[in-house]
């Protein structure tokens, strides 16, 4: 499935780094009883109350820190209000007995770690933005509890085969269909007769990688031994996709003149077009297009009870 499909519906078949917007349950902070404050709460003050119950700074640092991992701008009053929607979730999900499931939160943590390369990216992004592991943890909470909300509260809002058919027919190009690519080894070079020498030691039988370093003038191709890795048929300039089209991997055409000089072109191999049937993705786009309708449903909701909610300032 395309990663595109992401950005046209929201929490659906990828977790983008595994965070969501609006969600809820963030680590429990003391009450706002009488008495003289404990270190921890005067570390960690009340910004605002959402119908008695207090949010503190940790809770706004949290979803700051969030926004930042996710490349979004973490100003305070942006955070402030989507860390009073998380309350109003939180307390929804209290009335209603929906949690936050541990199983889901750690398989959200996992795929989001996956997505950077293993824990070790994932390490090296939350101190790239910075964030600490326990907001990191509470974040993942938040959209795992928004998740869990929205099916508890309409789950009889189901999208049906004919709403996902109609996405296929309609993103069938974009997202539903791999374009036919290759995988490319080239010798660039200034002059014809400079590619002709490169071909016939080629033809003489020294590696194309050896021959690469030698002649390419390309500064990057010359440092991956003429590797250019897998591109888009359809992207490369008409003479180099014309020279290559007859090739069966392996082998290595006749010099050809191109964008910037001459090319030697060698395919490794290709893989044709290829549409994903609606069969294969049906049942994943019911279940995305399903979310999609509960997400907005739970946003109207969230909406109005923000409107009717009792917020105050200590």
């Amino acid at each position: 499935m395309s990663p595109r499909l992401r950005s046209s519906i929201p929490c659906l078949f990828l977790v983008a780094l595994g965070l969501s917007l609006a969600a809820g349950t963030l680590i429990a902070c003391g009450g706002s009883g009488g008495g003289r404050p404990s270190s921890s709460q005067s570390a960690d003050p009340v910004i605002v109350t959402v119908n008695g119950r207090p949010v503190r700074r940790s809770a706004v640092d949290a979803v700051r820190a969030e926004f930042r991992l996710g490349g979004n701008s973490d100003t305070e009053a942006k955070a402030l209000k989507e860390a009073i929607a998380r309350e109003l979730v939180r307390q929804e999900a209290d009335r209603l007995g929906v949690v936050a499931a541990s199983a889901d939160v750690r398989a959200r943590r996992k795929t989001m770690a996956a997505q950077l390369g293993g824990e070790a990216g994932l390490v090296a992004a939350l101190k790239r933005v910075p964030m600490t592991d326990v907001q990191l943890q509470s974040d993942l909470e938040d959209g795992v509890l928004r998740e869990a909300l929205q099916n508890a509260k309409y789950p009889q809002l189901s999208a049906t085969r004919e709403a996902a058919r109609a996405y296929y027919e309609r993103h069938l190009r974009q997202q539903f269909t791999r374009p036919a690519s290759l995988h490319l080894g080239a010798i660039q070079v200034p002059a014809e007769r400079i590619a002709e020498s490169a071909l016939a030691r080629l033809r003489a039988g020294r590696p194309f990688a050896e021959v690469a370093r030698q002649f390419t003038t390309d500064p990057e191709a010359k440092a991956n031994d003429g590797d250019l890795g897998w591109v888009l048929a359809s992207s490369l300039p008409a003479p180099l996709r014309k020279s290559v089209a007859g090739l069966k991997p392996g082998a290595v055409g006749k010099p050809v003149q191109g964008p910037g000089g001459w090319y030697v072109l060698k395919l490794v191999a290709k893989r044709p077009a290829r549409v994903t049937s609606l069969a294969a993705v049906e049942r994943r786009l019911i279940t995305e297009l399903t979310s999609q309708m509960r997400f907005k449903a739970l946003a109207g909701w969230l909406a109005a009870a923000r409107d009717k909610a009792t917020l105050s300032q200590p």
